[in-house]
C-alpha cells in the first residue's frame, strides 16, 4: 500500500512589523512578530531571508531564564543582538552607553513576551538587561557574530539596574 501526501493548501503567512513608537536609542530596532494560529497552536517565524535580511544568521541559541530572573547588564563591541521573545514576559532594559552617539545616555525599558512577541535588535555599545518577570520560560539570540570562547564578545557590569542612569547624555 502506497502512502500519499497531500501538499498544503496555501495559507497567508505572519509578516513582522517594525514598531517605531517609544524607540528612543539609534540603531534598536523592534519588530512585532505575528502569530500563524489554528487548532494546533502557534507559528512564529523569527527571522526569514524572505524580507531581504542583510545581516548574517550565523549563531542562534535559547536562553532558558528562570522565573525572576536578570541576564545583563551586558554590551558587545562587535555584535548585534537580535532577540526573539515570545513566550512568557519580559522586561528589557537598554541604555545607549556609545560615545559620540546622538542619543547617548537615552534609555528604554520594553515589555515583550507572549502578549507582545516581538524581535529586538540591539547594535553594539547599548548595554542591555533581560528580566524574566513571570514563571520560566525562554527566549531566543540570533547574534550576528559566532561566540569565540577564547575571546567573548561580553563584557558584564554587575550593578543594579538603575546605576547605568548616570550615562551622562550626548
Amino acid at each position: 500500500m502506497a502512502l500519499e501526501f497531500v501538499q498544503d493548501a496555501p495559507r497567508p503567512i505572519g509578516r513582522s512589523a517594525r514598531v517605531t513608537e517609544g524607540v528612543s536609542i539609534d540603531g534598536v530596532v523592534i519588530e512585532r512578530l505575528e502569530p500563524n494560529a489554528d487548532g494546533r497552536g502557534r507559528l512564529i517565524e523569527l527571522i526569514t531571508t524572505r524580507d531581504g535580511l542583510a545581516e548574517p544568521i550565523v549563531h542562534v541559541y535559547q536562553v532558558v531564564a528562570e522565573a525572576g530572573s536578570r541576564r545583563g547588564w551586558v554590551y558587545h563591541k562587535w555584535q548585534f543582538d537580535r532577540l526573539a521573545f515570545t513566550l512568557g514576559r519580559f522586561e528589557i532594559h537598554l541604555v545607549d552607553i556609545r560615545d559620540g552617539s546622538p542619543t547617548r545616555g537615552a534609555r528604554m525599558v520594553i515589555e515583550a513576551g507572549e502578549a507582545n512577541p516581538i524581535r529586538l535588535r540591539i547594535p553594539p555599545h547599548v548595554a542591555h538587561a533581560v528580566i524574566n518577570t513571570g514563571p520560566t520560560t525562554c527566549f531566543i539570540n540570533m547574534p550576528t557574530q559566532v561566540y569565540d570562547p577564547d575571546n567573548p564578545d561580553k563584557f558584564r557590569y554587575s550593578g543594579d539596574l538603575d546605576d547605568l542612569a548616570t550615562v551622562p547624555a550626548a
